[in-house]
């Protein structure tokens, strides 16, 4: 089963790097603009929409962590003023945010939705707890909670004020990890008698087993788009071992395909509306792991940035890849942008912020991700964005050839 992933609060700053609309804008530089803070310490990112919405967790002044959401122009805090502390785990194109919150003097968590300006707690199932995983464009929110006793915990969904057991299996346990527009929800249940763990499709009332790969046990889904297709992982029988290895697969007209045969292991990350799918992929001989992207029934290795290993992380919906990668000579990461079959090193590309790792791309080739600033030593929230040349920058692009390219890329796209 999964727990709530666990988000830093310590040394981490956005940078929202303004890579669209090259084609109207000729940038020459760059402008690094602080989110600012919440009169704590520092702000730290979490993910954000394609509007530039973003979200994540704050200090405030008394040292308590919040929810905030920044919308372009200023800094809110989302949880603090109702007497709790907490962090925004998403958010869609509406400004709806989804997160968790803490009560004063309690240990236990409780999912909320922030919308219309107004603060909601989800609840629980009767236990003490609940946990959010996903959000859609409408503001439906998947989680899991504790039932009653807190003895198991089950997927639910919360829609208009109304949360809903999503039951399991057969089992005593179901998690949800996602949910599409159309408010399918995927996740992963505990079969009849605790056996296995499947991933599971709920779908207008009904929870149906996924299944697994070929004699595997165990499976569990990752994410889902709105044409329905599901991504996860599942177990599969490998050089005769039942079990042996674990293996990235699509669930698309009820067929679960094996996105790596022969591979030694692979992951599933995300999916588009398109359906390209986004992992990481084990080599044969356990060598190395690189990230791919699928799509077209065909599988591509996106290779590194010249060192060992590569790793994916987020995927928009024009197929361009997010993700870090070892350098040559070196087990240090840098963070990557995969787009027009080229990988380009990021944090070559702005050697004033250090430690830059990136954790999404939105369909305005914005990238969100985690830095400090090197010249400094301070850790702030920024917003970095493409300038005209006369207007001057703080920060200045190494790599001025990448304009262009991309400019000539998304005017192919949209043609």
């Amino acid at each position: 089963m999964r727990f709530p992933p666990v988000r830093p609060l310590a040394s981490i700053a956005v940078l929202l790097v303004g890579l669209g609309q090259f084609a109207a804008v000729q940038a020459q530089s760059w402008s690094a603009n602080s989110l600012g803070t919440l009169d704590g310490s520092f702000v730290g990112p979490v993910t954000f929409a394609d509007t530039g919405i973003g979200i994540g967790q704050a200090f405030v002044a008394n040292g308590a962590g919040t929810a905030f959401s920044y919308s372009g122009s200023s800094i809110g805090d989302l949880t603090s003023l109702s007497g709790a502390s907490g962090g925004a785990f998403f958010v869609n194109a509406a400004g709806q945010v989804a997160g968790q919150s803490y009560a004063p003097g309690t240990s236990s968590n409780q999912a909320f939705l922030y919308s219309g300006g107004s603060f909601n707690n989800i609840g629980t199932l009767g236990g003490s707890g609940s946990y959010v995983t996903g959000l859609n464009a409408s503001g439906e929110v998947v989680g899991y909670s504790n039932e009653a006793g807190n003895a198991s915990t089950h997927a639910f969904v919360y829609n208009n004020g109304n949360i809903v057991d999503l039951h399991t299996l057969g089992g005593s346990t179901s998690s949800a990890v996602a949910v599409n527009n159309n408010g399918q929800v995927v996740g992963d249940s505990y079969t009849t008698g605790d056996a296995s763990s499947h991933a599971f499709l709920y779908n207008a009332g009904q929870m149906s087993d996924l299944g697994t790969l070929a004699d595997g046990s165990n499976s569990a889904a990752t994410a889902i788009n709105s044409a329905g297709m599901v991504i996860g992982t599942s177990s599969l029988t490998y050089n005769g071992v039942v079990n042996g290895a674990t293996h990235a697969f699509i669930y698309a007209a009820g067929v679960m395909t094996d996105l790596t045969p022969g591979a030694a292991g692979s992951t599933a990350i995300a999916i588009n509306a398109s359906g390209q799918v986004i992992g990481n992929e084990t080599l044969t001989g356990n060598t190395a792991t690189h990230a791919y992207l699928f799509g077209n029934g065909q599988i591509k290795d996106l290779g590194t940035l010249g060192g060992a290993n590569s790793y994916a992380v987020a995927v928009n919906s024009l197929g361009d890849v997010v993700g870090l990668s070892t350098v040559a000579g070196s087990t240090a990461q840098h963070s990557f942008l995969y787009a027009n079959g080229k990988m380009i090193d990021l944090n070559a590309m702005f050697p004033t912020l250090s430690n830059f790792v990136v954790t999404g791309i939105n369909d305005a080739m914005q990238i969100i991700g985690t830095a400090t600033d090197a010249a400094t030593g301070t850790v702030r929230a920024y917003i970095v964005s493409a300038v005209p040349e006369s207007d001057g920058a703080s920060l200045t692009l190494a790599g001025f050839a990448l304009l262009g390219w991309i400019a000539r890329r998304r005017r192919v796209t949209r043609a």
